[in-house]
């Protein structure tokens, strides 16, 4: 479960997931919505598949890694993601193969920020918040 949160020239994205890799995929699910709201789904674009590895020193980090990423793809290649193929997830580095669309997104998101960012285990499960610069 995600949902977004405005702010003045931000939003903030917080997630709540039964496994942590459950949180990467949440965070791809969230940047597709908010990289289609303008876009109906049947204008989309032909099927795209990228590779992503990612590294970082701790599992905030990496989530931010992993956003990061996936708003280069959209930006530099138009593709929007779509389903996740998480192969390998560990505290240290994320490997999926993402499948998506390319289409004409907007340029929305200016960068990932490290201000409140935060990935942990709560309740049985994993929570995360990350704030994106729009």
């Amino acid at each position: 479960m995600y949902r977004w949160i405005d702010h003045t020239s931000e939003l903030e994205l917080h997630i709540e997931a039964a496994t942590e890799p459950a949180v990467f995929e949440d965070a791809a699910r969230a940047l597709a919505e908010l990289l289609e709201r303008d876009e109906p789904r049947a204008d989309r674009g032909d099927p795209v598949t990228r590779e992503i590895v990612v590294e970082a020193d701790d599992s905030a980090a990496l989530l931010a890694a992993w956003i990061e990423e996936l708003v280069f793809i959209a930006e530099s290649d138009g593709v929007v993601p779509g389903r996740v193929h998480l192969e390998a997830v560990d505290e240290r580095g994320v490997r999926a193969r993402v499948e998506g669309r390319r289409t004409d997104p907007p340029h929305l998101v200016k960068a990932v920020t490290y201000h409140r960012l935060s990935m942990e285990p709560a309740d049985g499960g994993w929570r995360a918040t990350v704030v994106l610069d729009v």
